[in-house]
């Protein structure tokens, strides 16, 4: 794609020219992250019978993931750097896509392979699936979607994914959206710009007319802003925005920060 071709981002950046609001899922609307996955692991490794240290194993369960990402990292600038956007993951062919089930199970495979290790991947990728289909709402997360929404705002879901799992968090916190995608649905992942152009096409907005919500600077932040979005951070722990990923439009620590930014819209 040429310079002329991409969407510009580095307007200053004016709340009332947002039609959209789109959401992240886990880390940002769900509380389900690094310490509950940590949880999650310590518990298969009791049920499995491993008897290794389980800081050690997470750490390296923590590493594994890039024997199940889809994504290709030989092109990071930098190697000692996590999370670089790198150009492939951003703009480049789409690789073949599995789910993220998947993932986790040659995730932990991979962990065990490591450490010399005899496990059961297969359970442990159902019992990732299992834990995040019951991830809870953030509390704020409900009254500041139907807050968006009674200010005439349309708004979308965009998660990293099975449908499986993100339907049931959706159904049990009983979170409304116009729009709901997944990496299952569109066979896509972040931070790729596909899959943001499609949620924009869904939304019939242009894509400096969608702000897209995130925990991940990397997922969130590096690709939505590639891809011509507006975007928000949501700091979610103490861990700084890295300094080598461009900034987000706006910094958040609550959800409910955007309805103050995006406040006088009621209709």
């Amino acid at each position: 794609m040429s310079a002329e071709e991409r969407p510009v981002t580095d307007a200053p950046f004016d709340p009332s020219r947002i039609r959209a609001v789109a959401f992240d899922g886990y880390g940002t609307l769900f509380h389900f992250d690094q310490p509950e996955f940590r949880l999650e692991v310590s518990r298969l490794m009791a049920e499995q019978e491993i008897t290794a240290d389980h800081d050690e194993f997470f750490q390296t369960w923590q590493k594994s993931y890039r024997l199940g990402d889809v994504w290709d990292q030989s092109d990071r600038v930098d190697t000692t750097i996590a999370g670089w956007p790198t150009e492939r993951s951003l703009n480049g062919p789409l690789p073949p896509w599995h789910s993220q089930w998947e993932i986790w199970r040659r995730q932990y495979q991979g962990a065990l392979d490591a450490m010399n290790l005899r496990g059961d991947a297969t359970a442990a990728a159902d019992r990732f699936r299992s834990a995040l289909s019951v991830a809870p709402a953030y509390s704020e997360a409900h009254a500041t979607i139907e807050g968006l929404a009674s200010r005439g705002l349309l708004l979308a879901l965009l998660s990293n994914a099975d449908e499986d799992f993100l339907q049931s968090a959706l159904s049990r916190a009983r979170l409304r959206f116009s729009v709901i995608q997944s990496s299952e649905s569109l066979r896509a992942y972040k931070p790729h710009r596909a899959i943001f152009a499609a949620l924009c096409q869904r939304l019939f907005c242009a894509p400096s007319e969608v702000l897209y919500v995130g925990d991940s600077p990397y997922a969130d932040v590096a690709g939505a802003r590639n891809a011509g979005l507006r975007t928000a951070w949501i700091q979610r722990n103490e861990h700084p925005y890295p300094a080598h990923i461009a900034p987000p439009d706006v910094h958040l620590t609550t959800l409910a920060g955007l309805l103050d930014l995006l406040g006088g819209r009621e209709v």
